[in-house]
């Protein structure tokens, strides 16, 4: 039998403590190690990701305004080769609809909604002259709409509206006019008042689609129809405009009034939360000559 001497003893129950107290420092140090990283990445999600978020939905908003500049654009290029033929002819206009991504921290993208056709909104025109008086009824009814409505976590969320041939930008309850509509006001040599309006009319079936992809709005001219031609001049011109941009449509209309230099007496711009009113009075003599086209596109979303 093998017999160990004290001091053999202590050196092998030394070496075991030794051991024993690396093995319990390494797993400690495994879990402060731990305990840091999961510090830094909570902090990074808690302190930046938000931010980082914001400022990638902040760039998906600004990438929206030029998908719907383009889209706005695209419908007056279409006007313009409109003016060959009454023939009827397409084009797509693609949207960005997810934003909001931040690489290995947040790989999910917000999603936005692209609804067709789903708000009531209306032109009125109403002319007079002398006794007799003229409305465009029916012909100017149902102007259609595209909207876009994203859907942030953490950026302000926007609605853009497509609507009469202008681009209108809301958030919260006001709107502004982005892109202006086909309207123009100017006073003559000979004191005649030129009223000109082409207004774009969206046919189509309400549709509603969401999405964090890139979805395709799809128009199709259709024609145009002359409400009046400017041969009669007419004494009084009231325009209407049913919307929920109202707020939009009176900043704009009564920024191309004081453009137009007309005196002050001879127009009212009058709006609440759903219409907009523009009046103009001629002086005695029948001087308003207005030309009014309606441009009637059919519009769908690339889904069956």
């Amino acid at each position: 039998m093998l017999l160990c001497s004290p001091e053999m003893v202590e050196m092998i129950r030394r070496t075991d403590t030794r051991r024993s107290e690396e093995a319990v420092s390494t797993v400690v140090s495994a879990i402060l190690l731990l305990a840091l990283v999961i510090a830094v990445i909570t902090s990074i999600n808690v302190r930046y990701v938000p931010q980082w978020t914001e400022d990638a939905e902040q760039l998906h908003m600004r990438n929206t305004i030029k998908d719907m500049s383009q889209l706005k654009a695209g419908v007056d290029l279409m006007l313009t080769a409109s003016a060959t033929g009454n023939e009827s002819f397409s084009a797509g206009m693609p949207v960005t609809m997810g934003g909001g991504e931040v690489p290995f921290f947040n790989s999910f993208s917000s999603s936005s909604t692209l609804l067709l056709n789903t708000r009531a909104v209306n032109m009125y025109l109403t002319t007079r002259r002398g006794e007799v008086t003229q409305e465009s009824g029916d012909r100017m009814k149902n102007m259609g709409s595209v909207d876009f409505v994203s859907n942030n976590d953490h950026y302000p969320n926007q609605r853009f509206s497509y609507e009469c041939g202008g681009l209108a930008i809301g958030q919260n309850d006001r709107s502004v006019m982005k892109m202006v509509p086909h309207i123009s006001v100017r006073s003559t040599v000979n004191d005649t008042i030129d009223v000109t309006l082409d207004a774009v009319k969206l046919a189509g079936v309400q549709r509603t689609i969401s999405s964090n992809s890139v979805e395709e709005v799809y128009f199709t001219y259709m024609g145009s129809g002359s409400v009046s031609d400017g041969n009669a001049p007419v004494d009084e011109l009231t325009l209407v405009v049913e919307t929920e941009n109202s707020m939009a449509w009176q900043d704009h209309l009564s920024r191309l009034m004081q453009a137009s230099h007309l005196d002050a007496g001879k127009y009212s711009i009058n709006s609440n939360s759903t219409a907009t009113v523009l009046y103009i009075s001629g002086d005695a003599g029948a001087d308003i000559r207005l030309r009014a086209n309606v441009h009637e596109f059919n519009v769908s979303l690339n889904v069956l």
